[in-house]
């Protein structure tokens, strides 16, 4: 990856033309954090839970400036979010060491609706939802519409597909930066530590977002993906608003 952006510095984003464009079409592809509806699943391991909840710290009768203030408890990976190396690999980039054009860039989508729960999405089903459209750096975003009805179920988690290691190799062989998930994402049906989606991924140096929603809103074969991270410091994840720009 190229060398950290720095404030005021332009950023060179392929793509990013696409934003002068007056025909532009921007598509919130962000999964809502809704704190009565987002579940997510807490592993063996964790030191305590920690799911999306908002309080207020301070109302408006509350004196002072007569203002309402909010805190917010989530992981940071609650809703749409990037997964950075560190998140699965000791050692690995934070968030604040990967470069800021990461996020913004040349996207498709790969629609695997086809493959139901439980399925594996091989190198074959990327290929064809592809084609020649999916070029060297490209982000990758899956779909499955899963997302669609998210409620952080067990059911909710029953109802995905998973990629194959045929898949990851291919994404990797093709230089994908980015893959994006529109369904529970973490791997096969039978899981383990060597046997995790996003650690295969984040190995290969492919970033993974997680939690996304509303990809049968997207048209173009090709289009500029927008998924800024928080500036956090010394952080294995960030929540981001994912939009998709169609010029």
């Amino acid at each position: 990856m190229n060398e950290m952006v720095s404030p005021g510095t332009a950023i060179p984003a392929s793509g990013l033309s696409l934003l002068l464009s007056q025909a532009c079409r921007v598509i919130d592809i962000s999964l809502e954090l809704d704190p009565a509806k987002f579940r997510m699943r807490t592993y063996a391991g964790f030191r305590k839970d920690m799911q999306f909840e908002t309080e207020i710290i301070k109302d408006y009768g509350d004196g002072g400036l007569g203002q309402r203030v909010r805190g917010v408890h989530m992981r940071l990976h609650a809703g749409s979010h990037i997964d950075a190396p560190s998140h699965m690999i000791e050692g690995g980039k934070d968030m604040h060491e990967l470069p800021l054009e990461a996020f913004i860039g040349p996207a498709v989508v790969a629609d695997v609706r086809h493959r139901g729960p439980k399925q594996v999405i091989t190198a074959d089903d990327l290929g064809q939802t592809t084609g020649a459209t999916l070029q060297r750096g490209d982000r990758l975003l899956l779909r499955s519409d899963a997302n669609d009805h998210y409620d952080g179920s067990p059911e909710w988690m029953a109802r995905a597909p998973y990629l194959g290691d045929d898949a990851i190799d291919w994404c990797a062989a093709r230089g994908v930066s980015l893959v994006g998930f529109d369904f529970y994402h973490a791997g096969e049906p039978v899981q383990d530590r060597n046997n995790c989606t996003t650690r295969k991924l984040l190995e290969r140096n492919i970033l993974t977002m997680p939690y996304l929603t509303n990809l049968s809103a997207i048209r173009a074969k090709r289009f500029l993906l927008i998924a800024l991270p928080l500036k956090m410091k010394d952080v294995e994840a960030s929540p981001v608003r994912a939009v998709a720009v169609e010029g």
